[in-house]
């Protein structure tokens, strides 16, 4: 049996991308695409709608589904969740595990604006890098493009 297919969602509002973030170990505070695994019976695009409205309280709307992709078993998509708020919500996979609340995964929700480029690691770059190429190979060139393709030059 293969590893389980896995969605995660890139969210850009205000020139701001959208991540949840919290503890993957006692030493470790990360921040990550909203996202997570695909049940039984659902398609990739159903399982990101899904994991937006557990994860952030939002409805969103896919732009576009990645045609390439950096990590096998992932589903990347390019959403729009207008000017929505955001607030946090629940991961059902960590409700599955006993965990004490400080070393839970999804503690909260930001916006990294994408002036702030030190805050994102190479892993985020390689995505934004796949993402201007998808933008471009669909001549969809929205308000924030210049700026991250700025952010992906100059990092």
């Amino acid at each position: 049996m293969g590893q389980r297919q896995r969605v995660q969602a890139i969210a850009i509002q205000n020139n701001g991308v959208l991540f949840g973030s919290g503890m993957i170990d006692e030493k470790q505070n990360t921040h990550f695409f909203i996202g997570g695994g695909i049940e039984e019976g659902e398609t990739a695009e159903e399982a990101i709608i899904r994991e937006l409205r557990e994860e952030a309280n939002v409805d969103a709307t896919i732009i576009f589904k990645f045609e390439k992709e950096y990590k096998e078993n992932h589903h990347t998509f390019l959403v729009k969740i207008g000017e929505q708020e955001v607030s946090l919500g629940y991961d059902p996979e960590e409700e599955e595990v006993e965990k004490p609340a400080n070393l839970k995964a999804l503690q909260k929700l930001e916006f990294i604006a994408l002036n702030e480029g030190s805050r994102f690691s190479a892993i985020d770059l390689e995505y934004f890098k796949i993402l201007l190429e998808e933008c471009n190979a669909r001549s969809y060139f929205p308000e924030w493009y210049g700026k991250m393709k700025r952010l992906v030059e100059c990092c």
